[in-house]
């Protein structure tokens, strides 16, 4: 073996495991900022992510190992463990700081992988607190590299090391412009611009109707003017604008890639307040409705596992989000209805999943379904979507941090803990009113030209959606848990009101 062999390997693992981390955190960024979307993938990106980061730490390692085999410049395992401890000096007025610096960034990987690693039993603040540290690797890392490496007056070397930097300068510049997570405001997630005056609507025409099951009524809307549609992501909901002048949203179903039209199924409610009468009994093939959206409240998370519970109608998310995840994602998916035949797409579900849907119809078995039995003792993520009762049974049961829901209707909530009379300011225009105890907040804005959008009405739709920049907000709304509004700082005025004296909106 030639005796530069040792010296090739330190130089290409110091490179390789450079690139590799700066690669990795960049992926990473993509992933938590989301800018890729409608094109990413959430399970591939989460998977080539810690691919690379695990590829990052191998090298790293080899590296070292290297540096301790090697002759040339000899290390031992202390001057590879214990900052200071190395005499090796690359530039005499820097010391011993860049060899420093490379310990530092061995202990600062190996915190950020072995914590990824054990992110399912640690807390979430924890682990995102040791996360960012993967930002400090990547800025030390460049400095130890350009101080102590033997390359650096190399040509190539310094072309990829530029490379290097640019990108993750860049990789940097895109996390603090988009700084929201999946827990971000709806109007980042929805690509639409915060607090604007008015939604944007098309006439679409009903392509196609069938009827997927009893009482349930499937319609695919198209646009004769355009033969592509804006993208969607699994989760996604289209509001249908009726003559009327009620709105009313409706999960898409069908699948995103297929972008010259939108599907959604529709059940009849038996107490329906004019949504579903209007589509059962007035839409037909060939009719024409104002539609607006895609937007998006209830967004599939990257993950390496799901459960996935439906109630009734409430598989029509749920399905588009486990026809969206690669062959190789691991999920499971409980399907709850009265009845086999009021339950829309099950047998496509059980053909095309075989092994992993579980249908569960109340007229066969006699019961409600065990969810303990199903959920046991996984630490997936759960996505749900029904009633009101299996919301809540599932609310008892799993840590919020793992639930991820969408509701039908608004709960009723007790407006208890606010103040009669408060007064708003509109931080933008600087136009400060006051709201009576019989005023609706969402009103009270219109009337004073800090225009919202609105669906719903009710508090389910998150459409109202509006930063609070002073103030506590009365949470009346079923959107969300109140502490997750609270840490993003949001509030739905359609339904909620003040608990002090005095609000600041950003309007």
């Amino acid at each position: 073996m030639s005796p530069e062999f040792w010296w090739y390997v330190t130089r290409a693992s110091a490179l390789i495991a450079w690139v590799l981390l700066v690669i990795s955190v960049t992926w990473g960024i993509l992933l938590s900022t989301r800018v890729l979307k409608p094109n990413d993938n959430p399970s591939w990106l989460l998977d080539l992510h810690r691919w690379l980061s695990g590829l990052a730490v191998s090298f790293t390692a080899l590296h070292m190992f290297s540096l301790w085999i090697d002759s040339y410049a000899p290390f031992s395992a202390a001057d590879l463990f214990i900052p200071f401890h190395s005499t090796y000096v690359q530039v005499e007025s820097l010391g011993k700081w860049p060899i420093v610096l490379g310990v530092v960034c061995a202990y600062l990987l190996i915190a950020v992988q072995s914590t990824s690693l054990l992110m399912k039993v640690l807390p979430r603040k924890f682990w995102k607190a040791i996360h960012y540290l993967s930002y400090v690797v990547v800025l030390l890392v460049s400095f130890h590299a350009g101080w102590s490496g033997t390359d650096v007056r190399a040509w190539l070397y310094r072309v990829v090391a530029i490379l290097l930097i640019m990108l993750t300068t860049a990789a940097l510049i895109v996390r603090i412009l988009f700084p929201k997570s999946a827990r971000s405001l709806s109007a980042t997630v929805e690509h639409r611009r915060p607090n604007q005056l008015s939604e944007v609507k098309r006439t679409m025409y009903v392509r196609e109707v069938s009827h997927p099951a009893t009482g349930i009524k499937s319609l695919t809307f198209a646009d004769a003017q355009v033969s592509e549609l804006p993208a969607w992501v699994p989760g996604s909901h289209i509001t249908l604008h009726l003559p009327n002048g009620m709105k009313r949203q409706y999960s898409l179903c069908g699948d995103p890639a297929e972008r010259s039209g939108y599907e959604i199924a529709v059940l009849r409610a038996p107490e329906s307040r004019g949504g579903s009468a209007f589509v059962h009994d007035e839409l037909v093939a060939g009719s024409t409705i104002e539609v607006s959206g895609p937007h998006n409240h209830f967004e599939l998370e990257p993950a390496s596992e799901y459960i996935f519970i439906a109630g009734g109608i409430g598989i029509t998310p749920i399905k588009s989000m486990i026809e969206s995840l690669p062959q190789r994602r691991n999920w499971r998916l409980l399907y709850a209805g009265r009845s086999r035949a009021s339950m829309a797409f099950v047998q496509e579900l059980e053909t095309n999943f075989p092994g992993r849907v579980t249908i569960h119809a109340n007229d066969e078995v006699g019961q409600q379904p065990n969810l303990d039995e199903f959920i046991g003792t996984s630490q997936a993520p759960v996505y749900v979507c029904g009633p009101e009762p299996l919301l809540a049974a599932l609310i008892e049961r799993v840590p919020a941090g793992r639930l991820h829901f969408e509701r039908f209707a608004a709960i009723e909530r007790e407006a208890t803990g606010g103040v009669t009379e408060y007064e708003v300011t509109l931080n933008r225009s600087g136009t400060t009113f006051s709201v009576t105890e019989s005023e609706s907040l969402l009103d009270a804005i219109a009337s004073h030209g800090g225009g919202l959008i609105s669906s719903c009405g009710e508090g389910v739709c998150g459409t109202c959606e509006v930063r609070v920049l002073e103030g506590t907000p009365l949470h009346l709304d079923s959107v969300t848990g109140d502490a997750d509004k609270d840490e993003i700082g949001v509030m739905y005025p359609c339904v909620s009101r003040s608990a002090s004296k005095k609000l600041v909106l950003d309007l």
